[in-house]
């Protein structure tokens, strides 16, 4: 559905910035609008990203991508992650909440030891960054993402 590139640098300008980014957000950079459809597709090229760096020591980005309502991934990120055996607790709550902090913390810390050897970027694309613009209107409207296709 998108450019894995461009997902990538989004994914790692996120992690260099220390912050989150919704579905809505990162569809909107996308030119998307929010659906089941969208949101599948979505979930399914973060988890290709997360493949083509798997051997790389790279942390898990794909916990940076969070729903508006309550900050935290979709229903499927924490099935992934109990398939992989990486988690098992709740996908709601204190627990996942905490869970979650960890590992953004994770990807934080990667960035941020990382930084120099992630930039520069591309030049058609500086504005991108979460740190140094604000996100659309388009991409501030709520996601509102089904239970069937919540990611990862």
């Amino acid at each position: 559905m998108v450019d894995l590139d461009r997902l990538e640098r989004v994914l790692i300008r996120a992690a260099l910035a220390r912050r989150s980014i919704t579905y809505g957000q990162l569809l909107g950079l996308f030119e998307r609008k929010v659906t089941r459809i969208t949101v599948a597709a979505l979930c399914r090229d973060l988890g290709r990203v997360a493949e083509r760096r798997a051997g790389e020591s790279w942390p898990d980005l794909a916990c940076l991508v969070v729903r508006k309502s309550d900050s935290l991934p979709g229903e499927g990120y924490f099935d992934s992650l109990r398939r992989e055996g990486a988690y098992t607790g709740p996908s709601t709550g204190p627990g996942a909440e905490a869970f979650l902090r960890a590992r953004q913390e994770r990807a934080f810390a990667w960035a941020e030891r990382a930084g120099a050897a992630l930039l520069p970027w591309p030049e058609d694309e500086p504005e991108r960054a979460p740190s140094t613009r604000s996100w659309s209107e388009e991409a501030q409207r709520p996601a509102s993402v089904p239970e069937a296709s919540r990611c990862r």
